[in-house]
């Protein structure tokens, strides 16, 4: 889920559980990190510097990775019912292929629309054609 926001707004108790056992936990492991650099800082400073460097850097690609499942490229969508007349326009449908599968969309908009809003709002179709 990416919209953290939105998750502990629906999961309120769950959240508050995180936030009060994540905090110390998270500060146990950055200690159970930082205490092997103070402990080599303290004996000699090269060796810290060098264990902290590390640290930054092992950081920043766990951030860089957490990060790629964030930003992935939007992917340009198409209209179904649009490509849908595209392909029956080119003659690749024949009519009974494209009522069919036109059903298909608009029930399975139908279907999304319920189970986001709760009702049902689904694009409303024509159903008469003429034909030459």
């Amino acid at each position: 889920m990416t919209d953290w926001s939105a998750w502990f707004r629906d999961n309120p108790l769950v959240a508050a559980i995180a936030i009060v056992f994540g905090g110390p936990i998270a500060i146990g492991a950055l200690s159970v990190l930082l205490v092997p650099v103070f402990i080599l800082a303290e004996a000699n400073a090269v060796l810290g510097f060098a264990a902290f460097a590390v640290l930054l850097v092992m950081s920043g690609i766990g951030l860089q990775q957490l990060r790629g499942n964030d930003e992935a490229e939007p992917t340009d969508t198409v209209d179904p019912v649009t490509e849908l007349e595209g392909r029956y326009v080119r003659g690749e449908l024949d009519d009974a292929e494209f009522e069919r599968r036109l059903d298909k969309i608009v029930e399975t908009e139908a279907e999304i629309n319920r189970g986001s809003n709760g009702a049902e709002h689904a694009r409303p179709r024509e159903t008469d054609t003429e034909r030459t």
